[in-house]
């Protein structure tokens, strides 16, 4: 069974080893909320971000805790060649290549970043970019201020907007407990995203 973003980051260890070769994301706008996936997860590091609204809650996921065993995606199992069973019924996640282990020459967000620092965690910045352009937003547990301080270089105004060189915050911090804190972009960092990972290093399987 699923299991809430309250009740998750409560509970949630690290318990992965090292970097995966994969990490799945899901889109929000297509997620109906109907815990296949979260079903079949083995690391059980999906999450139902509930809404009060009937029909708008959704699924995330724990890419810090995904293992990319392509289980939420396709059943390995049953698909051939041919064919391929996937899991989620509306097509809702995404597969990426794990920046974090083979990282491009130039990140893709590299040319947007106009601060003076140039050693940026591009991977991992990569890999909460994609779930901020895909999902609007990003939840990291507190006590991890390693990926607390990833997601902090979204909240710097400096990255570059416009052919005019206007900057912007991709994202702002929204909400904060102790066992979680909640990363939303802002309007104009959705707008940029919405240019930089349109096709990034998404695998489809099928």
């Amino acid at each position: 069974m699923t299991i809430s973003v309250h009740e998750y980051f409560r509970t949630r260890k690290d318990d992965r080893k090292k970097e995966t070769r994969y990490l799945n994301v899901i889109n929000k706008d297509s997620c109906t909320s109907c815990q296949s996936c979260a079903t079949v997860c083995p690391v059980d590091c999906i999450y139902e971000v509930a809404s009060p609204i009937p029909g708008q809650s959704y699924h995330q996921i724990d890419t810090s805790r995904c293992i990319g065993c392509q289980m939420c995606y396709r059943s390995p199992n049953d698909s051939n060649e041919h064919y391929t069973l996937t899991i989620c019924p509306w097509n809702a996640i995404d597969m990426l290549h794990n920046p974090n282990v083979s990282p491009d020459e130039v990140s893709v967000l590299a040319p947007y970043w106009q601060g003076t620092e140039a050693d940026l965690p591009w991977g991992k910045l990569e890999e909460f970019g994609y779930q901020l352009f895909l999902e609007g937003q990003a939840f990291v547990p507190t006590k991890r201020q390693d990926l607390v301080d990833v997601l902090n270089w979204f909240l710097k105004p400096n990255w570059l907007y416009s052919e005019d060189g206007a900057t912007v915050a991709i994202a702002d911090e929204y909400q904060r407990d102790e066992d979680k804190i909640r990363f939303v972009a802002t309007p104009a960092g959705r707008e940029l995203l919405d240019v930089i990972f349109p096709k990034w290093s998404r695998i489809f399987m099928d």
